[in-house]
């Protein structure tokens, strides 16, 4: 039985009654909790480089449409925009549904109780109450055309969903490439073992098919070895002569079959087998190098003071009937004084082959080729482009001293194709209780530098993540005494 038109009058009403209360629920709701609104858009799968925008625009586009629709000649307005964004949100979580990696929480309020499949629901209902509204509204006008609703709807309907989709790639585009400092948060990686090491002085100093070699900075000569498989720790004395002995400033280094005894600070390298754990070759060089790491069995990178250029560079150490060194001039960019603002950490892919250097007081890391020529600059998502340091050099003429800095990069790792950075600096759009109690770790590709994601690192018996290093697809990392495991599936199977 046809409705009358009286019928159809009160129910399109009732339909812009029921928008009209909706988007002035949703937009208060929204500026009532205006800061989680906007950490939901930043840790948004889909739309976290707009965030910034949406965070304004989405709920003065609801207050907008609601007084559109208090009035009759703005009502029909009011109810194409309420399709236009009932039809946007819908489109938006079919995209977090199927194609996001991870699904984040859902809406504030009332809307907070239903799954993202009902809420899914809750919004084709929506679009269907929009549609009878236009076209009761086009049944009690006498100057419309059904062509005209079918054009009007179907045009609504496409640009909302092309809009979205089109917000989609760009902003995949602009999280990975051209980040405005929003980090994308790999929520399936999770600790997945922790292991008591005893001491929190351990480090790592090598890797084998097997077993991980760990240095202990308070017990230089005494090696912890970790079995992989089994996650127990034996600990081997290194046997040194008396006439060897290094400094205390001594470290250690793995590289089968041999362990190295590194002291930069006197510059001597001793060698010994992982057999018979005694050193039997010695090398002495004449400065002084730090931040250093195997190539291979004769070759160490490390960093040193180059009085050529004024400031510390990456040199290469041969280990062979002699210690000899020769500087990599010109891969460490001087910005202050050529020392402290050329901090930063060294590591090697095994995978790739490439060195990464990262910086400690700057957005910056160096990728070396195999043969340790630069290959390209990449930068980490914060902004702190340039060091910020206070360096004392009145108090003792010749020497400086560091009296203030700020922290950007608190170690890093490359492996697998992948660079691994321990940011100390707070996103966009990050709650700050989460920040203040967890570690965050970047990732990036090693390829091009484009970020990847992020994911945290829990403290242990109140004790914060001090060291890392990852293995295959996990990431391990010294918490106080303890070393706890990682799983990096998640991460490692995800791909933009």
């Amino acid at each position: 039985m046809a409705l009358s038109n009286f019928n159809k009058q009160g129910i399109l009403r009732g339909v812009i009654s029921f928008f009209i209360l909706l988007w002035v629920y949703a937009a208060t709701a929204k500026l009532l909790e205006f800061d989680d609104f906007g950490i939901q858009l930043g840790q948004s799968p889909l739309l976290s480089a707009y965030a910034g925008i949406l965070v304004w625009l989405v709920p003065l586009s609801e207050y907008v449409l609601s007084g559109l629709l208090l009035f009759r000649k703005t009502k029909k307005v009011g109810l194409y925009g309420s399709l236009y964004l009932m039809t946007a949100f819908t489109t938006y979580i079919l995209i977090i549904l199927n194609y996001a990696d991870f699904v984040p929480c859902s809406c504030g309020g009332i809307l907070e109780a239903l799954s993202w499949t009902e809420h899914l629901f809750f919004n084709i209902t929506c679009i269907v109450f929009a549609l009878i509204a236009l076209l009761f509204d086009l049944k009690l006008a006498t100057d419309s055309s059904m062509s005209s609703f079918a054009w009007r709807t179907g045009g609504t309907l496409i640009l909302a969903t092309f809009s979205v989709v089109l917000l989609y790639s760009n902003s995949e585009q602009l999280i990975h490439h051209e980040n405005p400092f929003i980090r994308r948060y790999s929520h399936g990686v999770q600790k997945i073992k922790s292991i008591d090491l005893r001491s929190a002085s351990y480090y790592l100093a090598g890797l084998d098919a097997r077993k991980m070699y760990l240095g202990n900075y308070n017990t230089p000569l005494k090696m912890g070895i970790l079995d992989k498989q089994k996650g127990s720790l034996a600990v081997q004395r290194l046997n040194v002569s008396e006439t060897d002995l290094p400094s205390v400033a001594v470290q250690l280094r793995v590289s089968p079959p041999f362990f190295y005894l590194i002291d930069g600070q006197i510059s001597r390298v001793l060698r010994g087998s992982l057999t018979d754990w005694n050193t039997s070759k010695r090398w002495d060089g004449t400065h002084a190098f730090s931040n250093y790491e195997l190539k291979d069995t004769s070759l160490l990178i490390a960093r040193a003071f180059e009085p050529h250029t004024g400031q510390l560079e990456l040199v290469q150490i041969k280990l062979g009937t002699s210690f000899s060194s020769h500087a990599l001039s010109g891969v460490l960019q001087k910005q202050i004084d050529g020392y402290f603002d050329v901090d930063g950490h060294l590591s090697f892919d095994s995978n790739t082959r490439q060195w990464v250097y990262t910086y400690t007081y700057r957005n910056g890391f160096r990728v070396l080729d195999p043969d340790l020529n630069l290959k390209y600059t990449g930068h980490t998502l914060d902004t702190i482009a340039h060091a910020q340091l206070r360096i004392d050099s009145i108090s003792k003429p010749g020497q400086h001293k560091l009296t203030g800095s700020v922290l950007v990069n608190a170690g890093s790792y490359a492996a697998g194709g992948l660079l691994y950075v321990h940011s100390k600096v707070k996103g966009n759009f990050e709650p700050a209780k989460t920040w203040d109690q967890t570690e965050t770790i970047d990732v990036y590709e090693l390829k091009d530098g484009s970020y990847r994601s992020s994911f945290y690192v829990y403290p242990q018996k109140e004790q914060r993540l001090s060291r890392f290093f990852v293995s295959a697809r996990n990431f391990y990392g010294f918490v106080g005494d303890q070393l706890v495991i990682y799983d990096l599936t998640p991460l490692l199977n995800f791909t933009h």
